[in-house]
């Protein structure tokens, strides 16, 4: 009988992709839903009658909310079942390895270390132990974490564990890493350790340390005194893609705050990064604005498509178009691009603005180009003046008690053969994936932002405004969703690839 194949292991380039954006969000997942108690309320498959997350959160004193923003990603995960009607279950190899009381214990003592490992930094420069009492070795953290041994009752308890425990270690060694320029010093080529050490500010242990994780994680090696990327990391880290690398896990570092609290989130909705104050979403945003204009190539030919797409059922010549909560400034540039006597709108914050009108000078669609400063929750944009109203990646940001106001307005202010488009993360009807669209959503619910919505969902939203014509269309990263009036024309296939596009793939 021929054995099972294992899946794949995940190239390098994948991993950090994933270290950079999801695995500090999945840590906080694990560590959360056990210090809620989310996973001893659950029944066991097999052993009991499947709950509703509403029974669930009233049985750990949570929120509806956050239980949800919890379950959805443990559903995708495949560590809890759902059936047909909702029904919550915990899957039966779960409950068995979280039933192993050393296992337990083990996973209690690594959730205590996640403030800790925040100061890694301080850790690698001193050499020394941190605290009032010297009593955490952050070094020997890590040493013990990715260089001992793995006592695991089962390879799916030690998969968990990983999970749990590492994931996010390994988004903070590479925070870490990188805000002491040692991965850009690597770039260079071979280093000696002494010559690192003068230029990271590194202790001799620290240095050591984080070489041999990231050895380990197969990014370095070291021959005698000498370190070096390895030729995987050589080829995933070469031209823009260390600097967009570290960009991406600057981003992830903000969110490390909220993420350790997770459970005052979850239990009390007491939102430690909250982007609805107006001057944290300000200083946030502002900080980001380089990660966004970083993405703005691969997101232009996405947006280019749906331009071509739209010119399919609609001529753009002379079109108005209206880009709310523009960002780079990626997708109003794309319709200027797409057809010339277009004329584009770009509104969102003032600090966004600035760097929008960059992007769109850059292009050389200035010419073509309006900038409206306002407040996304409260701005009137007017009354049928609208061929075209791009909503790029914003409904996200609304509570979801805050999108029939937000649509009341976008469709006042499409002409009435007008069509609303959506860039958006659609869920599956199931609400169950896809895995990156959770975690998306997840970093949502965390920030006091809002829901990610199947297209049903979304329909019923539009169809009480009078937009009942809907299309979700797959985009590569995430979904076109198109609204109109009824008896508007609407594409029901994307159009082709642009020509840089098909040439780059």
């Amino acid at each position: 009988m021929t054995a099972p194949r294992s899946a794949p292991s995940p190239s390098l380039a994948q991993s950090l992709h994933f270290w950079a954006r999801n695995a500090s969000n999945e840590s906080a997942l694990l560590r959360t839903s056990l210090a809620v108690g989310l996973f001893d309320a659950l029944p066991v498959e097999g052993e009991g009658a499947p709950v509703t997350a509403e029974q669930l959160a009233a049985k750990v004193g949570a929120s509806v909310r956050g239980v949800r923003s919890l379950v959805e990603l443990l559903v995708c995960l495949g560590l809890v079942r759902m059936d047909d009607a909702r029904g919550l279950v915990l899957a039966r190899p779960v409950a068995a390895f979280l039933r192993d009381a050393a296992f337990r214990e083990r996973l209690q003592e690594a959730a205590g270390w996640w403030g800790a490992i925040g100061r890694l930094e301080e850790a690698v420069k001193t050499g020394e132990r941190l605290g009032q009492d010297g009593c955490r070795d952050v070094l020997g953290y890590y040493e013990r974490l990715f260089l001992g041994p793995v006592p695991a009752p089962s390879p799916e308890a030690e998969d968990f564990f990983d999970r749990f425990a590492r994931g996010a270690a390994r988004t903070w060694l590479l925070v870490t890493v990188g805000r002491l320029g040692l991965l850009e010093q690597l770039a260079t080529g071979p280093q000696d350790e002494a010559a690192l050490r003068a230029a990271t500010g590194a202790s001799e242990r620290g240095l050591r340390t984080v070489l041999e994780v990231l050895a380990h994680l197969g990014l370095t090696r070291t021959e005698g005194t000498t370190s070096s990327f390895t030729d995987e990391a050589r080829q995933v880290l070469d031209g823009k893609a260390l600097p967009y690398l570290l960009r991406s896990f600057s981003v992830s570092a903000q969110y490390w705050e909220a993420l350790e609290r997770l459970e005052e989130t979850v239990r009390h909705e007491r939102f430690i990064l909250d982007l609805k104050d107006p001057e944290v979403s300000r200083r946030f945003y502002a900080d980001n604005s380089n990660q966004i204009t970083a993405v703005f190539a691969s997101h232009f030919q996405l947006s280019r498509r749906a331009a071509a797409t739209l010119a399919q059922v609609r001529p753009l010549a002379g079109a108005k178009v209206l880009d709310i909560g523009t960002g780079s400034g990626v997708w109003g540039v794309a319709f200027a691009r797409t057809e010339p006597t277009a004329h584009v709108t770009y509104f969102d914050q003032e600090v966004v603005l600035e760097q929008a009108r960059r992007n769109v000078e850059q292009l050389k669609a200035l010419g073509q180009a309006r900038f409206w400063p306002g407040n996304l929750f409260t701005q009137d944009f007017g009354e049928a003046a609208y061929d075209f109203i791009i909503l790029p990646q914003v409904l996200n940001v609304l509570r979801p008690e805050s999108l029939p106001d937000m649509f009341r307005r976008v469709a006042r202010a499409l002409k009435p053969d007008g069509i609303l488009v959506i860039a958006e993360y659609v869920l599956n009807e199931r609400r169950d994936g896809p895995l990156d669209h959770l975690y998306f959503g997840f970093r949502r619910f965390l920030t006091n932002e809002g829901d990610l919505l199947s297209h049903s969902e979304y329909a019923r939203l539009l169809a009480d405004v009078g937009l009942a014509s809907t299309v979700c269309l797959p985009l590569p990263t995430q979904e076109l969703l198109l609204a109109a009036r009824a008896g508007v024309p609407l594409p029901e296939r994307l159009a082709p690839p642009p020509r840089t596009e098909r040439s780059a793939a």
